[in-house]
């Protein structure tokens, strides 16, 4: 299965704010598309999805073509159809940066991946037992399954986000900048999951086994190119058109265009600060004389702090963790 875009172009007011963008996603490979701020990736990712805000129009052509299984809706163009009126054997899901926005406030993740089961065809039973092997898949058991969105973190609900979107069983999931709110950690686990989820995988249910044909395409939109790195395709934007693209190790390690250079060159020195950062801090750490708190009337732990809570002059200090610790 393929999914096609031939020369997408999205305007707002008459402006053209993303022109002729064309994109190969195949079933069970990862896209990245990648660029600045501005550069029209989220309004090309709105176009695919069929959620497009008020006033902008979408030209160009947007279909699904298979060659092992073909649908009487092959071909037809996706740009013309609203998302709630395009065939269910050619849907495309959404995972937005923020899972609120899918996600309903009071009402259990899992009785919601339940309910997106339920209208992509699955029975009721059937469907309780798909959310709770999707919401397995994506690392979340049947006590989180439980809960509602609030009792969750930033990357559970993030997971869970996916598995609702798994559920209506896409041809492609488009994630927009999904680890943007996320820790370190959070952030790791997630990439994991969409690089799991759109893998050919072996069904645990039913025991059948699937190939690449029934896992959906990924196009994960990011300004963060290690998250990039992680697919098998980078395509970059720049003021709403491509200016590279190719596989992920060429692009990142050997870009040609200068925006693509300018991006790279970025993010190695960002990623030599951080590292530059935390050395020093350590460094700053170390040459305080530390002393021993005990338990007392304030109620504390046992632990140490520095003599002196000043750093050395200019040294940066920082604190990691997940969220909630």
């Amino acid at each position: 299965m393929t999914v096609i875009v031939e020369d997408l172009s999205v305007s707002i007011a008459g402006r053209r704010l993303v022109d002729g963008v064309g994109l190969t996603l195949t079933s069970g490979e990862r896209t990245a598309l990648v660029g600045a701020s501005g550069a029209g990736k989220s309004l090309a990712c709105a176009a695919l999805a069929g959620t497009l805000p008020p006033g902008a129009t979408a030209t160009g052509r947007l279909t699904v073509r298979r060659t092992d299984r073909p649908e009487p809706d092959d071909g037809v163009n996706l740009l013309d159809l609203p998302a709630a009126r395009r065939p269910s054997s050619s849907r495309i899901a959404l995972v937005q940066q923020d899972p609120s926005t899918s996600l309903h406030p009071l009402e259990t993740v899992g009785t919601q991946v339940a309910a997106a089961a339920r209208a992509a065809g699955a029975s009721r039973d059937g469907a309780r037992s798909r959310a709770l092997e999707l919401l397995e898949r994506v690392g979340l058991d049947a006590d989180l399954a439980a809960r509602v969105p609030a009792r969750l973190s930033g990357g559970q609900r993030q997971r869970a986000a996916v598995a609702l979107a798994l559920a209506c069983e896409p041809v492609l999931i488009v994630a927009d900048e999904p680890t943007t709110a996320l820790d370190v950690v959070a952030r790791a686990e997630l990439l994991a999951v969409l690089v799991e989820v759109t893998s050919p995988w072996s069904d645990s249910v039913g025991g059948a086994d699937k190939g690449a044909a029934d896992a959906p395409a990924l196009l994960l939109v990011t300004h963060d190119l290690p998250a990039a790195g992680t697919c098998e395709r980078v395509v970059v934007l720049d003021e709403g058109q491509v200016v590279e693209s190719g596989d992920s190790r060429s692009v990142l390690t050997r870009p040609l265009h200068e925006v693509t250079r300018a991006m790279c060159e970025a993010a190695r020195e960002e990623s030599l600060a951080g590292a530059l950062a935390a050395i020093e801090s350590r460094a700053a750490v170390d040459d305080c004389a530390l002393c021993e708190i005990t338990q007392g009337e304030s109620g504390r732990r046992p632990g140490y702090m520095p003599r002196s809570r000043v750093l050395a002059a200019g040294a940066p200090s920082s604190a990691q963790g997940r969220h909630g610790e």
